[in-house]
Order: structure tokens, then sequence, then C-alpha cells
């Protein structure tokens, strides 16, 4: 008792996303398969990104079950492992598609031709069943896993029946695979019916959870193969794009350097430029990043079937290097130039900034030099004003003080013209001086409230 009330105070302290994130570490197991065995496998995305969610994915799933009677998945399962007599389905939801995985025990039918893989499992996903929902097949494998005495059987059956399996002998590819104890073959390519075919050669003692595994591998790396290339159209139209935005970019950046084009006329332009190129990278963005990391599991993948040489053939690896990796090598570049050239946009619209800025600094520099002008003009239209002001003041000063002192003169004999003429000298002085004083009075108190 003391212990489970330990255990659910402990379980009270847990963080409310450890129990998923463990669930989600073994969300998907691997297929546990038998030799000899027939698989189908499809993965559907809609034709738009963005439509694929968990619960229209989970739709589409419980429709399919309905048709067998089978089981429902539980609430937000990822994954899904059902029986459907004779065949078994094992679903699973990523975050942009939905793979389903068919496979059978039972014998090939009579009625098939040598070269038959699982056509029969094929036809279970029905065209009305596909139509219901927006999911679109991206890809489809059709896998035979047949049985041999050893590695000698092995290099027999890959070089004479396995041949004659794939319709361009010359053309697949095939190694070793784990340990040595297994070979597979496939070449990538699409037989009449719209699937990539698969074969599987494992020796006797080959348990189910290897040759699952494998299995399992070689079906993520041809659906992150298909995945990651849905951004070949996407680069080659982002290509398009960039060639004739970078012509009118150059257009523009050589006009900046014209000094008769109109600054707003290249602003604009560059504006426009740069909301293209925003566009652009908006709507390609996500497309290149979930590219680049469906690239780099395609080649973790590959590297995890741990690959030897079979009479010859070319590796998985091999084939990727040469049929798979140009393609995301474009996709790259065109992320690159589209990268490099909103930089270059960026980078004009800096060099326009600074042409402005000059420019701007010029005219400020004319208008101060005006105002300087105009202020020395200023100051001496006062300096004049001020030189008037003192002759007039100082004539009525000088009359006024005639008038007072004249009756004095007369006691002393002094001539009315004799008394201005002293009178001028000190008036004007004290007229002078004391305009003088009050100016620089003026002066102080302006400066004192400006600081």
């Amino acid at each position: 008792m003391a212990d489970s009330q330990t255990s659910l105070a402990k379980a009270r302290l847990n963080h409310s996303m450890r129990a998923p994130m463990i669930r989600e570490m073994h969300a998907r197991p691997f297929l546990e398969l038998d030799a000899p065995s027939r698989l189908a496998f499809i993965a559907l995305k809609p034709e738009e990104d963005g439509l694929h969610t968990a619960e229209l994915a989970r739709q589409q799933l419980v429709a399919f079950l309905e048709g067998f009677g089978a089981p429902q998945p539980e609430e937000g399962a990822v994954y899904h492992i059902a029986d459907l007599g004779g065949m078994v389905l094992k679903w699973e939801n990523h975050t942009e598609f939905a793979t389903y995985t068919l496979y059978t025990y039972a014998p090939r039918p009579a009625n098939l031709g040598p070269d038959s893989f699982a056509t029969d499992l094929h036809d279970r996903f029905t065209i009305d069943w596909l139509e219901a929902f927006p999911g679109r097949i991206v890809s489809s494998v059709s896998a035979r896993i047949e049985t041999v005495p050893d590695l000698k059987g092995i290099e027999e059956q890959m070089s004479g029946v396995v041949r004659d399996w794939f319709g361009s002998p010359s053309s697949f590819a095939a190694a070793y695979v784990s340990d040595g104890d297994a070979a597979i073959a496939a070449d990538f390519d699409l037989d009449n019916r719209g699937q990539i075919r698969l074969a599987v050669l494992a020796c006797r003692d080959v348990g189910a959870s290897r040759l699952g595994r494998v299995i399992q591998r070689f079906l993520e790396v041809e659906t992150y193969r298909a995945m990651s290339m849905l951004t070949l159209p996407v680069a080659r139209q982002v290509l398009g794009s960039i060639r004739a935005l970078n012509i009118k970019l150059s257009e523009t950046v050589a006009r900046i350097g014209d000094e008769q084009e109109s600054d707003k006329v290249v602003l604009d332009e560059l504006l426009g430029i740069s909301a293209e190129l925003s566009m652009l990278s908006t709507s390609s963005s996500s497309r290149f990043n979930a590219g680049r990391a469906y690239e780099e599991l395609v080649m973790q993948r590959i590297g995890l079937l741990r690959e030897q040489r079979i009479l010859e053939r070319q590796l998985f690896s091999e084939f990727m290097k040469r049929r798979y990796q140009p393609s995301m090598r474009t996709c790259r570049s065109a992320q690159s130039q589209l990268d490099d050239l909103t930089f270059r946009a960026a980078h004009a619209s800096e060099l326009l900034g600074t042409r402005v800025q000059v420019t701007t600094t010029d005219q400020n520099r004319q208008l101060l030099a005006q105002m300087d002008r105009r202020a020395a003009l200023q100051i001496r239209l006062q300096e004049t004003v001020e030189g008037l002001s003192v002759v007039a003041i100082s004539y009525y000063a000088v009359s006024l003080l005639s008038y007072l002192l004249a009756p004095a003169a007369k006691l002393v004999h002094l001539d009315k013209s004799l008394l201005s003429a002293a009178l001028v000298v000190p008036v004007v002085g004290f007229i002078w001086f004391s305009m003088h004083k009050v100016k620089q009075r003026l002066i102080h108190k302006t400066g004192s409230k400006e600081h």
C-alpha cells in the first residue's frame, strides 16, 4: 500500500509530457516478417502541402478497416496494426503523409505470372477508397520475400530468376544486407501497375525482426526519397523566377549610380523585387527545409542497411548518388541562389539608402551654408540699424540737452552752438554704451534659457 501511494505521488510529480515523449520513441515499431511472404506498401499525401492532418488520416484508416470489419484505432494513435484475415495491415501517420503496409504469408495465387509481386494486395487499396479522401499516392512498393538455403543460393537466385523479375535486368540495384544473411534488389522504376518492385532473398536462419528491419528501412528510403523529390518542382519554379529577378535587380543596381535617376523610382523597383523575393522565400522555405530533412533520412537509412556488393551489381548508395542526389543538389542550389539574391537585393537597398543619405547630407550642408550667409547679413544689417539708432537717439538727446542747458550757458556767456557741439561726444558715447550693455544682457539671458 505504501509503495502504491509512493508511486502515485511520484506520478503527480512527473512532467506532463514525459509519458507522451516515451510513447513517441516506441510509436513506430519495425515490421516482423517471415519468409516467404509478399508485401504491398503505399504512402499517401494530399496534393497541397498542409492538408494532411491526423484526424483526416485517421478517418481514411477507419474507412479502410470498416471494409474488413476490423477494430478501429485508438484516439490520437500514430500507428495501428490490424489482422484483416489472411493479411496484416500496419498503418503509420507522419507529419505530411500516412503509410499503409499490407503483408501476407499466403502463397502467390496460381493465376499470377512468375514475375508478379503483390498485385493482388495492392488491389485492396481500391480506387473508390482513395478517391474519397485527399491523400494521393506518392510511393507504392510491391515486394516479394523469398527464402534460400544459404549464401550460394542467394547468388544463384540473384543472377537468375531475380533478373527476370525486373523489366530491365541491367538497371536494378542489389546488395547484401543484414551482415550478408539477406540480399535485396530494386530498380526504383514503375512497373505497368505504377509500383516499384522489391525482391528480398533471405537465408532460412534470418529472424523475423531482422528481416522486418531491412524491409522497413528500404520502405523508408523509398518514401523519404519520394517526399524529398517533391521539392524539385518547387526548386525549378524558383530557379525560373530567380533568373528574371536577377536580370531586373542588375538593371536596377546599375541605375543607382546614375545621378539623373529619381531615388523614388529606383526605390519602388527595389521594393517590388524584394516583395517578389519575400513571396518566393515564404512559399518555398518549408518545402526546401522538408526536402533537406528527408534527404538526410534517405542517406541515413541507406547507411543503416550496411550494404555489401553482390555479383558486381551497383549498390543502393551508388544508385542514389548517381540518380537521386543531383536532384537534391538542384534543390539546394535553388535555395542558395534565392538566399543570395535576397541578400543582394537587401544590399542594393542599403546602397540606395546611402545614396539618399549622402544627397540629404549635401542638401543640409548647402542649406546650413545659406543660413550662415543670411545670419551674417542679418548681423550686418542689425549693426547698421544699431548705428543709425545711436545717431538718431543722440541727435534728439543733444537737442533736448541744449534746450535744457541753454539758460545756464547764457549765464556763462556760452554760445548755444558750442554747447551743442560739446554735448555730442559724451551723449553719443553714453547712448552707444547703454545700448551695448542692453544687447549683452539680452544675449546672456537667451543663452541661459537655451541651456
